[in-house]
This record gives C-alpha cells, sequence and structure tokens, in this order.
C-alpha cells in the first residue's frame, strides 16, 4: 500500500487517486489508468512564510501506487523549490 499523505518542511502532502481509463492523450484507451492529484497545505498557519503554494500536481500512470508515487514526489520537488534558506558566504 502507498503512502497518500505526508509531512515534508512544514506542509501536508495529501494524494488522492482515482480510476481514470483512457485518460492520457494519445494513450490506449482500453489500459487501466490511475490519475494521483496531490494538494500542499501549510501544517501550521503561524509559521510566517509568505511563499505561494503550488497548484494541484497531477499524474498519470498504469497503477495507483506509480501514480501516488510519482505525484508525491513532484510535490517534494515543489516544496524544495520554494525554499527559503540562503547559504551563508
Amino acid at each position: 500500500m502507498s503512502q497518500n499523505n505526508a509531512i515534508y518542511k512544514g506542509f501536508r502532502v495529501s494524494a488522492r487517486v482515482r480510476h481514470a481509463p483512457g485518460a492520457v492523450p494519445g494513450g490506449d484507451p482500453f489500459q487501466p489508468c490511475f490519475l494521483a492529484t496531490v494538494t500542499i497545505t501549510p501544517v501550521s498557519t503561524g509559521m510566517g512564510s509568505r511563499r505561494r503554494l503550488p497548484p494541484l500536481i497531477q499524474h498519470f500512470a498504469n497503477a495507483p501506487h506509480a501514480a501516488i508515487a510519482l505525484a508525491l514526489s513532484s510535490a517534494r520537488d515543489a516544496i524544495d523549490g520554494m525554499s527559503t534558506f540562503v547559504r551563508g558566504r
């Protein structure tokens, strides 16, 4: 079973997966396909962060756990890209 909820660097990352046959453009309409959608929300409103959160992140895959893994990985990459950490000289 895939983990579809996690806390990463102060953000809750949640994935929802659904069956979406033939949803991939140009894909085989008879091949099973799953769509995972990830939302990113701050864990605490008192964090003082004014960073803009990315829109919903979606990934297609042939299996539910693969779609979730891809979507969560993309969400972690998006959070890493929002980092405000500045390395000292």
